[in-house]
């Protein structure tokens, strides 16, 4: 017998693994209730444009099996029985055919925390009503949308959404922003603002307008509007008293900044450069923002870096700043594809204990260091590094790795993932690991055996849910199974089975 909150830790873990949820379902009475409640508690709906079926002028359009798939998620996720667990909604992709059965769908949806509609394409008046559903509910606390909501039927129901936490305006235009200060005077509880993408709107003038209902921001995101300097930005941001998170594009030309001294998170947004001076005044310019702040966690996001071993070296300034002023206090460093030298590898683990995870770039000199100092790092759980050509990794490099440390849990080495855990035994506690994926078509070689040592694997949940599914009637009489399936369950198993979830 499973207690009921232990059978709800064990089943969260499988919250994003829909299929085995599904066949969870299948058990007993106490299996369906708890694997339901983790099943519906997000609905994506992600319609692309792959997925839609044309048909010529004359006749209707059928419906692709990804938008029947939809139709039946959202009339499964109303039943009584399920549409209290919905707390989590997104629409994405081309939302137009969803118009239908949307709408009666949320208003079953009482208990939304998180709503998210950011379709690439929808009617003009598909989400007006939805917005006006959504205005009265105390529960939503994360909203993020689109321009699909800011045109002038949309922009005023939205802001009278209120109760909220997070905000998220994607390509924020000029209605919005005219309701936007009367909103944020009434969102007293509002301690995220995201502003992203195209901000072209976003003047100086703008910005600074901000500043009096932002007094308990923790955590603000800017995108790109080439009209707002470094110094408008920075000293917008020094006037936040309690930010602390960040994310924000970067691009050239750049002037002096102020630091942000409460400061513990940054992304950077940014373009592409094999141009060393670019690099540098990139580096640059984050030292200046995170001067004298408590920064724990850095990330910068760019669609290519370069890729030999004869990038620029320009972010070794950087590792070396983090290595002295900020060696207690940093947790997590993510330089993407930026590449490092073996030297900044040295001085980063040697002086940063605490760090928690790190992705990076290096050439073969630096992945040496790299495997050499991972055993004495005792925090360091999660590691992703791209070696530069001419080096060819291996499924045994990264294992080798992972094995000399006893906390790495989750590293890539260029297209090697693996993931390590722990498992319980009478003679003690042992530390397998399996490969879990090789970015290529093509199954990955059997590894030889001084890479993965004989020993079975750790045990998944998901035999034993199946074996326990599995048993006969009589053995499970204590729990009986269901007395029928739910027409939701077969639902999800259905479209499990097609594998066509978000």
């Amino acid at each position: 017998m499973i207690q009921n909150d232990l059978l709800c830790l064990i089943l969260d873990l499988l919250k994003d693994d829909k299929l085995t949820l599904c066949r969870c379902c299948l058990v007993n009475q106490e299996f369906n209730h708890i694997a339901s409640k983790l099943l519906y508690s997000e609905v994506v709906l992600n319609i692309r444009p792959s997925v839609i079926a044309f048909a010529s002028s004359t006749s209707p359009r059928p419906r692709s099996r990804y938008e029947k798939f939809c139709d039946a998620l959202l009339a499964s996720a109303s039943l009584p029985h399920n549409a209290p667990n919905v707390k989590i909604l997104r629409i994405k992709g081309y939302a137009d055919s969803l118009s239908e059965a949307l709408l009666p769908a949320v208003k079953t949806f009482e208990n939304l925390q998180t709503v998210e509609i950011m379709p690439d394409k929808s009617e003009d008046d598909l989400f007006t009503p939805i917005l006006a559903e959504l205005e009265n509910r105390p529960s939503l606390v994360n909203l993020h949308v689109n321009s699909a909501c800011m045109d002038e039927t949309n922009a005023p129901l939205l802001t009278r959404i209120e109760g909220l936490r997070t905000l998220g305006l994607e390509r924020p235009n000029r209605m919005i922003l005219l309701l936007l200060l009367g909103w944020l005077g009434r969102l007293t509880s509002l301690r995220e603002l995201h502003l992203t993408r195209d901000c072209g709107s976003i003047t100086p003038g703008v910005l600074r307008s901000f500043v009096p209902f932002l007094a308990n921001i923790t955590a603000f995101s800017l995108g790109i509007s080439y009209s707002i300097t470094d110094a408008d930005l920075f000293d917008f941001l020094a006037q936040l008293p309690c930010l602390e998170t960040v994310k924000l594009r970067h691009y050239l030309p750049s002037s002096p900044v102020p630091p942000l001294k409460r400061l513990r998170s940054l992304t950077v947004c940014h373009d592409e450069s094999e141009d060393d001076d670019v690099v540098d005044k990139l580096c640059a310019w984050v030292l200046r923002a995170i001067t004298g702040a408590p920064i724990e966690h850095i990330r910068f996001c760019c669609d290519e870096y370069p890729t030999d071993a004869k990038a620029p070296r320009g972010f070794d300034v950087l590792v070396e700043h983090l290595s002295h002023e900020n060696s207690d206090t940093l947790r997590a460093l993510d330089l993407n594809g930026w590449l490092i030298s073996a030297e900044s590898v040295t001085l980063l683990f040697e002086s940063c204990a605490g760090l928690e995870e790190l992705v990076t770039a290096l050439d073969p000199d630096g992945f040496a260091e790299f495997k050499r100092l991972v055993p004495t790092m005792k925090h360091l759980h999660t590691a992703e590094v791209r070696v530069c050509a001419p080096f060819i990794a291996s499924a045994e490099d990264a294992a080798q790795i992972l094995q000399s440390s006893e906390v790495l849990r989750r590293l890539t080495v260029n297209e090697w993932k693996i993931e390590g855990s722990w498992v319980s035994e009478e003679d003690g506690v042992r530390a397998p690991f399996t490969l879990v994926a090789r970015e290529r078509s093509s199954p990955p070689p059997p590894l030889s055996p001084p890479a993965f040592p004989a020993a079975r694997p750790p045990p998944s949940l998901l035999p034993l849910l199946l074996a326990a599914a599995a048993l006969p009637h009589a053995v499970l009489s204590a729990r009986p199974r269901p007395s029928r399936l739910h027409c939701s369950d077969v639902l999800l198993l259905s479209a499990a089975a097609l594998t066509v979830l978000d």
